[in-house]
């Protein structure tokens, strides 16, 4: 049982089955600050692991990423308890300045655009999806219904996208 004004907050790592139960979480700390502290207690670490693979962890909370400045007591509303799951991040785009987290490791052009959309309302659904080259590949057009690979590892490269209006050159 948690104290007046704090939250008991379990939160589960399903990758090695470990779970963290705090009893005495203050509505007022952030995402970011607990965060620290769960990966202190699962003996886990951010940054490039000796394979050089980019490793970070996000805190989610019925399917959706928490983020800083967010604080656990504006996530809870008005609950006493929080679950929340600890999950390596894996799969992820760049929209311009937005990073996009996905829960699948791969996803349709559309489903990319919808992604977008959704962090930015200002996007155009009827524009073109490239996805930059890296080193000397050329960009490429991603269609609606071409599915592409967003798992980022050591052999896969985070993806960037941009978009750019539909042309149609030449027509008449």
């Amino acid at each position: 049982m948690s104290e007046t004004g704090k939250l008991d907050v379990r939160v589960r790592y399903p990758e090695d089955g470990d779970k963290l139960d705090d009893h005495k979480v203050g509505r007022d700390e952030t995402v970011g600050s607990f965060k620290s502290r769960v990966l202190v207690a699962f003996d886990l670490k951010e940054g490039v692991d000796e394979k050089g693979e980019l490793v970070t962890f996000g805190l989610f909370h019925e399917q959706v990423t928490l983020k800083d400045p967010e604080t656990l007591g504006s996530v809870a509303a008005d609950a006493h308890e929080l679950h929340l799951k600890l999950e390596r991040q894996r799969h992820y785009f760049f929209y311009k300045k937005h990073e996009i987290r996905s829960a699948t490791k791969t996803a349709t052009g559309a489903q990319i655009k919808a992604k977008i959309k959704a962090v930015d309302p200002d996007f155009d659904l009827n524009h073109t999806l490239i996805e930059e080259g890296h080193g000397h590949e050329e960009d490429k057009v991603i269609e609606d219904g071409q599915t592409v690979l967003l798992t980022v590892d050591s052999a896969h490269p985070v993806k960037h996208f941009f978009s750019k209006p539909p042309t149609n050159f030449g027509a008449r």
